[in-house]
């Protein structure tokens, strides 16, 4: 059955609210003042609506899982949109909500990829595991019954007191797999049968860095804070894990070996399951200090004192956290011609800026800086400066400002050089992009209270020291009592010579399905992928100093 693009219009509409019924139990046509039950065949024959392409609507000839009147089935789906109802009125049950070992997060430095991790409880009975956090890509997954995964052992690494685990569905009694026929299932066009567990495969743009396994359904740990009428407490929240079988790249030499946390906008990302479910509003944050620490909070929409600003869509979908920055500023010089689009990725460890505003900032850093500049053709970084004090001399911050002249100040947008007598010298840690897209990496959130709000679809920021949340008293870093501690690492900096050394991560996802409409968010990423062997020289030449 076709429809001419002029209805199109009317029966998108129409389906729209027939779909999120759960919202409303009628709808008004246009044209008429008829009212029509979701559940009538009218609705049914409207919302079979499966593609749109040329110009025309094209029905799906398939029956689909349509609830017969009268039937049990029937009323289970109106009580399930009456409960969402209730939901959408009442708000979320938390005002936050945070991993059951703490709310705190940590970076280990070199021998963990310079990423941020923190400790998560999955299955029954739990088991830990820690995960680097990655707005970068969507899917929550850990070393599974491993076929190919990273040493698990405390031994393997310097910075580690006890070992790593590995998930196993079987060893979990809540756990349950996911069936091709599921609705999350991107690769189910590939399985045999609907029933059959349902398989991924996730390639990353680094160094041919992937993970795949099978999907399951179990429970993820988490603590509770706030709400109407509701004390700090605990929750089991079903959500969807990727059981990581097979890893290959990064994921085998330190970055990310007991798996990933995506927080990505996907719906099968751990921020997608809690607001649905209702537990918490369609928001999270985490905040980075600079003493390798900091916490993260899902529910949390920070305060009012933040700055903001919106989040970009790609031919009408949100596809990334995707900002536009309107002019980039070092000192008090703001720079003509700076505007660009950037990712707001704390999977990346640095920031990248399009060339031709990359070179504007880092030559007005360059004649700003009171410092000596030293050069090494075997550095990927082209900034760099010696200094013979053992404190950082004052350096020119760089602000990126946006819309109603909202400005993200980094204050020190440098990383230090040392060797063993100590502090010898700087480098501006900001790099090219190959496209006229950049990344805005973890680097430049240290300090700031990042908060990713997608009911809004804003990005927010305030100046934090990610321990004293004036207006979040509910927000401890401490599990709930009778919790187990959150271990901590004994040695959460850079980790010592001889280690397993690996350079930052740019853990973001590959599109599994790459089209025009996703060219221009992929090309940026190209020319980053020998940028582990680039740090590594840049470390040898500036141990010379």
């Amino acid at each position: 059955m076709v429809v001419r693009p002029s209805s199109l219009l009317v029966l998108a509409s129409l389906c729209l609210v027939f779909s999120i019924g759960n919202a409303t139990k009628i709808a008004l046509l246009p044209s008429s003042s008829r009212l029509i039950h979701r559940f009538s065949d009218e609705a049914k024959a409207i919302c079979r609506v499966s593609r749109i392409g040329n110009g025309t609507v094209v029905f799906d000839d398939e029956e689909d899982t349509w609830p017969r009147r009268r039937t049990v089935g029937y009323y289970r789906k109106l009580l399930a949109s009456d409960v969402q109802r209730q939901i959408m009125k009442v708000g979320s049950h938390f005002q936050y909500v945070y991993p059951s070992e703490g709310s705190k997060t940590m970076s280990f430095g070199n021998d963990f990829g310079w990423l941020h991790y923190t400790w998560i409880d999955i299955g029954t009975p739990n088991v830990s595991f820690l995960v680097a956090l990655d707005t970068g890509s969507d899917l929550l997954w850990v070393p599974c019954d491993c076929v190919q995964c990273a040493p698990l052992s405390a031994s393997y690494y310097s910075s580690l007191d006890r070992d790593l685990n590995e998930y196993s569905p079987s060893s979990s009694s809540t756990s349950k797999h996911l069936s091709c026929s599921h609705s999350l299932c991107e690769l189910g066009a590939s399985c045999k049968t609907a029933k059959e567990s349902c398989p991924y495969n996730v390639n990353y743009l680094t160094e041919n860095t992937s993970t795949s396994g099978l999907l399951v359904e179990d429970i993820l740990h988490l603590a509770t804070a706030g709400g109407p009428n509701v004390s700090n407490g605990s929750l089991q929240a079903p959500v969807i894990i990727g059981c990581g079988m097979k890893q290959s790249g990064g994921y085998l030499d330190g970055i990310a070996p007991d798996g990933l946390l995506g927080l990505g906008l996907g719906e099968i990302s751990v921020p997608s399951f809690l607001s649905k479910a209702g537990s918490i509003r369609n928001s999270f944050s985490f905040c980075f200090d600079e003493d390798d620490s900091g916490r993260m909070f899902f529910g949390d929409q920070g305060p009012d004192r933040q700055q903001t600003t919106s989040f970009l869509p790609s031919n009408g979908n949100y596809e990334a956290y995707m900002v536009g920055v309107e002019a980039c500023c070092v000192g008090n010089s703001c720079l003509k011609q700076s505007s660009f689009k950037a990712l707001v990725d704390s999977g990346t460890s640095f920031t990248f800026l399009p060339q031709e505003v990359f070179q504007k900032v880092s030559e007005e850093f360059d004649r700003q800086v009171n410092a000596t500049s030293t050069n090494d053709e075997a550095s990927p970084w082209k900034y760099c400066y010696k200094t013979s004090s053992q404190e950082l001399p004052q350096v020119p911050s760089v602000t990126l400002m946006f819309p109603a002249n909202n400005s993200f100040v980094i204050h020190n947008p440098v990383f230090m050089i040392y060797n063993e007598q100590g502090l010898v010298g700087f480098c501006l840690a900001i790099q090219p992009a190959n496209e006229d897209i950049g990344t805005i990496g973890q680097n430049f959130m240290i300090g700031y209270r990042m908060v990713f709000d997608r009911e809004t679809m804003k990005l927010g920021w305030s100046d934090s020291n990610c321990q004293d949340l004036s207006d979040a008293k509910n927000m401890p870093l401490t599990p709930p009592q009778g919790a187990p501690p959150n271990q901590l690492p004994t040695n959460e900096q850079q980790s010592t010579p001889g280690s397993h050394a690996v350079a930052p991560a740019v853990a973001v996802k590959a599109p599994s399905k790459p089209s025009a409409a996703s060219a221009w968010f992929i090309s940026p990423w190209v020319g980053w992928l020998r940028l582990p062997q680039l740090i590594f020289l840049c470390h040898l030449f500036l141990s010379s100093w």
